[in-house]
């Protein structure tokens, strides 16, 4: 184990003092503490303490078959991604209220059972005069052989249980109703199981587009078991990526890597690599305010944390950490300078339904708070502690909005509650007191965050 960790340090080489000089700390808000000398896998989970009340209102956007994603531009139209691949266009009408109706059905004859799982719109979807007018991105799964790959794990079983793809859609004008485009692969993934797998797309200010791949598939750990992925820089699994998709300097020619990607330059890295030690990312988010990107995952059996990634290059854990318990006191501080531990950490096997910063305007009582739901229907929010007084977990009365599992948490383009629900519905929270067609003079997040927005207090 020292072994593996010294061998680690060597190379993350250029990026390791700013591991050890203060990403340990940022985000350690469980309660009972946190910080350094403590591996994440021994971060105790978290209970609410308290209770907020919210003033809400649920307004149903549509009923679907299987929502997997939703995305929303910055006319209040949302896209719905169904798990067969049809596409659901919600736009709202004139005197209030949404029509639904399928926007696209796109899967063909290479598309796995397990189907469709990300979806988002370019920053510049609706900008004519922008390279990204018009594009979104969607992950699919495809039938094992369908074709060439560019990523293979490292480590794992040699087979191939499916193909995971990134695609780019260009419609000749958003504004139509149905959707009449081209499109274009980027990334093709060989997967070994139909686990932990490629999940999640956000983009930042830049337009640069972060995925979430898992390590590859759920196995017992072992020293060539695919969980061995997830710490090694010359693969793809265990990682959180970060490309340019309108560029074209990748080795397959289909997609660029931005110069600041942390490991562009490491010998024998992957440069598209954003983050590591992951087990299998779900749901990601990102937040303009902060810069940073909040990753939901499966931490392992039972355990689900909420990570959070502000410049890059950390390492979250996975698998390292499993063996912390057999190391010694000196070892185990070693092993806290190079992992970056969890926002939360929540036991029990619903799973999480994805986390993000509340920065929308109709529940003053969340804003800056970091939201996470979970899959029987909880809705939590975490705000940060000091030495004092540890970060303050509370759970959200969401009112009249009843009894509901979630599937998905997504955020609106003004920064509000999107809830996708196992039994179909799709839901906008707005405030109670204040219904109306949801169209208003506020503009999207990511057009209101620019260079010039002013500090926040940090979770």
């Amino acid at each position: 184990m020292k072994s593996f960790l010294f061998s680690l340090a060597a190379k993350t080489g250029l990026f390791a003092i700013a591991l050890g000089s203060g990403m340990l700390g940022y985000l350690l808000v469980h309660e009972g503490g946190g910080g350094k000398g403590t591996a994440s896998a021994t971060v105790p989970s978290v209970s609410p303490r308290a209770e907020i009340a919210l003033d809400a209102e649920p307004h149903l956007l549509a009923r679907v078959e299987s929502p997997v994603d939703a995305a929303g531009d910055a006319l209040g139209i949302f896209y719905i991604l169904q798990a067969d691949g049809g596409m659901i266009r919600v736009a709202p009408e004139v005197g209030g209220g949404h029509a639904a109706a399928t926007y696209a059905k796109l899967s063909d004859g290479r598309t796995e059972a397990s189907g469709f799982s990300g979806l988002a719109l370019h920053p510049h979807f609706l900008l004519s005069e922008q390279p990204g007018y018009g594009r979104f991105y969607i992950l699919v799964s495809e039938k094992a052989g369908a074709k060439a790959v560019d990523f293979i794990p490292e480590f794992g079983g040699p087979g191939e249980h499916h193909q995971d793809v990134l695609y780019e859609y260009t419609v000749e004008d958003p504004l139509l109703t149905e959707f009449r485009g081209t499109r274009r692969e980027l990334m093709r993934f060989r997967q070994p199981g139909p686990d932990h797998n490629v999940r999640g797309l956000a983009f930042d200010l830049q337009g640069f587009l972060h995925l979430g791949v898992g390590d590859g598939a759920a196995e017992t750990l072992g020293k060539t078991s695919s969980s061995r992925n997830a710490s090694s820089l010359a693969n793809a699994y265990g990682k959180v990526l970060r490309i340019d998709p309108l560029g074209s300097n990748s080795s397959n020619g289909q997609y660029g890597i931005p110069e600041g990607n942390p490991f562009r330059l490491v010998t024998d890295a992957l440069p598209e690599l954003w983050a590591f030690g992951l087990r299998a990312p779900g749901s990601l988010a990102y937040d303009p305010f902060q810069r940073g990107l909040c990753i939901a995952e499966e931490a392992r059996p039972g355990r689900e944390e909420i990570k959070f990634s502000l410049h890059g290059a950390e390492h979250f854990g996975w698998d390292i950490v499993e063996d912390a318990g057999r190391l010694s006191r000196t070892d185990r501080a070693r092993l806290a300078e190079v992992v970056t531990e969890p926002a939360a950490v929540l036991d029990g096997d619903t799973g999480t339904a994805g986390g993000f910063v509340y920065r929308g305007e109709h529940f003053p009582s969340l804003a800056g708070a970091l939201l996470f739901a979970s899959r029987d229907g909880r809705l939590l929010s975490l705000r940060s502690g000091d030495a004092d007084a540890p970060g303050r977990l509370a759970k959200v009365d969401l009112g009249r909005f009843g009894e509901q599992g979630f599937s998905a948490l997504r955020q609106g383009p003004r920064g509000e509650l999107i809830f996708l629900c196992g039994d179909g519905s799709v839901f906008e929270m707005r405030k109670g007191a204040s219904l109306g067609t949801g169209a208003s003079a506020q503009r999207s997040l990511f057009c209101e965050a620019g260079s010039g927005v002013p500090k926040v207090t940090r979770l």
